[in-house]
């Protein structure tokens, strides 16, 4: 299947997701909270493996909806 007419590498389609490290850093929380709020639902991301993965722009528009609090 054919999505476009450009093939994305898969190096290009990690970069796409951040870690739960750059996203704690990106945000201010601890990884660990990062960790929680994902597993709980709360926070936008997922698991690929043993490793959460968040698209940063889901993130950023949970922090604005979230009113940019650190605690959820």
């Amino acid at each position: 299947m054919i999505l476009n007419e450009r093939s994305t590498s898969s190096a290009e389609v990690i970069c796409l997701l951040w870690s739960d490290r750059q996203i704690a850093a990106a945000i201010g929380m601890s990884v660990k909270r990062v960790q929680e709020l994902a597993r709980a639902g709360l926070l936008p991301g997922f698991k690929a493996g043993r490793n959460w993965r968040f698209d940063p722009d889901a993130v950023r528009s949970w922090v604005k909806r979230n009113g940019g609090s650190k605690q959820a």
